[in-house]
This record gives structure tokens, C-alpha cells and sequence, in this order.
């Protein structure tokens, strides 16, 4: 497993729970995803994933589809 951190940057960003909410939902859905943790108050997305199932763009490419914009991914073993 491997955790990356991305942070929210451009013009949408999450403002409450329910948006936190949405990403988290859209993020689970994708294969090899184990754990999503958003928030809104830091503008940062947290994700445990199986590096042999997805890659780190395609998180952030699922992100970009829904307006947010993302930079800085940081990776962790």
C-alpha cells in the first residue's frame, strides 16, 4: 500500500462536509483505492491505495474530471 497527499488548488474548491463527502464517495469507487480521507479546512486529499491496481495520476485525473484542480501530489511508501 501507499498513501499520497494532493492538495486542491484553482477556483473549486470543498467548502463543507458534503463536498468532502463527494470526493471521498467518487475516489472509493475507484479499483485499489483502501482509504480516502478529504479536508476541506486544509484543502488536502488523503488516499491509501494498491500501487498495482491504480496510479497516483489517475487519482488525480478522477479529481480533475470532477473541477478540482490538484498539485503537490506527495508520496509515501
Amino acid at each position: 500500500m501507499k498513501a499520497v497527499v494532493l492538495e486542491i488548488v484553482g477556483e473549486q474548491r470543498m467548502h463543507c462536509e458534503g463536498c468532502q463527502e463527494r470526493v471521498e464517495d467518487m475516489l472509493r469507487e475507484m479499483p485499489g483505492v483502501r482509504k480516502v480521507r478529504a479536508e476541506a479546512r486544509k484543502q488536502r486529499v488523503e488516499v491509501i491505495f494498491d500501487s498495482t491496481q491504480v496510479r497516483i495520476t489517475s487519482i488525480a485525473d478522477r479529481l480533475r474530471e470532477a473541477g478540482y484542480q490538484t498539485k503537490g501530489a506527495t508520496e509515501s511508501p
